[in-house]
């Protein structure tokens, strides 16, 4: 016979310990990790350029972490890409170059952050600029259960608010991942060679005598590997720059800036709608873009060069009304740090192969130290075909040290505190011969931890 009295006292116990579990999942945080596409660092009002008005990502400066000393894994969409999304150096998951959407060439073994949070219980949501090398529709291996606007097509950037707001509304009440890409402003690379632009109707630029006077560094530098220009002619679509006087410069900066102040107003209204359903309080967001541009420093417009300009991203960590407004100088690189960062703030455990820093710590702390020395790549492509030229770059809060695997000269070493704007190549100034034997042991230990087979030096 029954107990009654035992029976509801068991149910009450289990139905507590299911609101007890829900109320803990409900309490873990909502990530929104927002990305732009070709957003060199310093093309943002926070970080102190007065030639554009940036107030959605000064907005995100004002309540949180903006790190000024933050790169790129590779200055290229798809590598950068790749490793956001996996947590992985280009070198160790070998997407060194753009790749179509295609089955079969992700391997099952290297996990994609929606999957893992999906697995984790999180809801997940991807809307805007896809660019992996994973069809759309491969959910069970990428994970992100909402995609919304994916096909790169005119005017996508317009529609990603509403999208990424029909998220948020419909997963209100749960945990979740969702990613916000926009293209902008990549449209640069259209205007560089004439073509229509794909994001919005944009107006002439006004006489160059109107436009940004040139950063000190615009003009091509003494002593630079010879590789670099060389592979700058490799398609004149992509470098319509290689000839241009100083008006077109001025011309393509101001223009720049325009498409940069444009996907703030977007980036404004998806920050609109975590108002609008009550999330800010709980949500993390992450600011970011895949790689920089060139913005006319060294007369380079694109990415793929190790110049500061293509390397460096924005990167702010932030929690609307809930954070003070600071900045960090640690050494952060998108492509392998975003992935346990977000980890972290939602308690995840993730797979044991991530070596990027969680960067959680020095936000909880901004005294520590997540690292004293950066290593980035990149693997000069014309899109797809790859052109067989490596470079990489190692990093400290002093110095860059960028070698090149081709060429008469192929090391560059500037002190950053001394020549930010990289226009003294010192590799060849016997006084810093130390550095330069520093810099390249870090970078050949570095590669047998990465399994990198790059070598510069036989």
């Amino acid at each position: 016979m029954f107990n009654k009295k035992a029976v509801v006292a068991i149910l009450l116990s289990v139905t507590s310990l299911y609101a007890n579990a829900q109320t803990a999942v409900a309490k873990k945080p909502n990530i929104l990790i927002i990305m732009t596409d070709q957003q060199t660092a310093e093309a943002m009002s926070n970080a102190g350029n007065r030639e554009l008005n940036t107030p959605s990502m000064d907005l995100l400066a004002a309540n949180g972490v903006r790190f000024t000393q933050a790169y790129c894994a590779q200055p290229l969409c798809t590598p950068s890409r790749v490793s956001i999304f996996s947590g992985r150096m280009p070198t160790e998951t070998g997407f060194v170059g753009n790749r179509e959407e295609k089955d079969g060439q992700w391997p099952d073994s290297l996990l994609v952050m929606g999957k893992i949070f999906k697995d984790a219980g999180y809801k997940t949501g991807y809307v805007g600029k896809w660019h992996l090398p994973i069809p759309i529709d491969k959910v069970s291996q990428h994970g992100f259960e909402y995609m919304q606007n994916v096909e790169n097509r005119d005017f996508m950037d317009a529609a990603n608010p509403a999208a990424a707001t029909e998220f948020m509304k419909t997963n209100k009440n749960k945990p979740f991942l969702l990613v916000t890409s926009f293209l902008n402003p990549h449209d640069i690379c259209e205007w560089a060679r004439d073509d229509k632009m794909k994001m919005n109707p944009f107006p002439l630029a006004p006489a160059p005598e109107l436009c940004p006077v040139l950063p000190t560094n615009w003009r091509i530098q003494a002593n630079e590997p010879a590789i670099i220009r060389e592979q700058q002619l490799s398609n004149a679509r992509t470098y319509p720059s290689v000839n241009w006087e100083e008006n077109k410069w001025r011309q393509y900066r101001w223009t720049y800036n325009r498409l940069v102040e444009k996907v703030d107003e977007y980036v404004g209204m998806v920050l609109a709608g975590l108002k609008k359903y009550d999330l800010e309080d709980n949500t993390i967001i992450i600011f970011t873009s895949d790689h920089g541009d060139g913005y006319a420093a060294h007369q380079w417009n694109q990415k793929q060069v190790l110049y500061q300009e293509s390397a460096q991203v924005p990167f702010i960590v932030s929690k609307l009304g809930q954070w003070k407004p600071s900045t960090n100088d640690n050494l952060v690189c998108n492509g392998i740090d975003i992935m346990p960062t977000i980890l972290s703030y939602a308690g995840i455990k993730g797979p044991s192969y991530l070596k990027g820093a969680d960067v959680k710590k020095a936000i909880d702390n901004p005294q520590y130290k997540l690292r004293d020395t950066l290593v980035i790549e990149t693997d000069f492509a014309d899109n797809t075909t790859m052109l067989g030229i490596k470079g990489r770059a190692v990093i400290t809060h002093q110095y860059k040290y960028i070698v090149y695997d081709k060429g008469d000269i192929r090391e560059q070493l500037f002190d950053l505190q001394k020549d930010p704007g990289e226009t003294n190549n010192l590799a060849a100034n016997t006084k810093f011969k130390k550095q330069i034997v520093a810099m390249r042991k870090h970078l050949k230990q570095w590669g047998a931890q990465h399994g990198d087979s790059f070598n510069a030096w036989n």
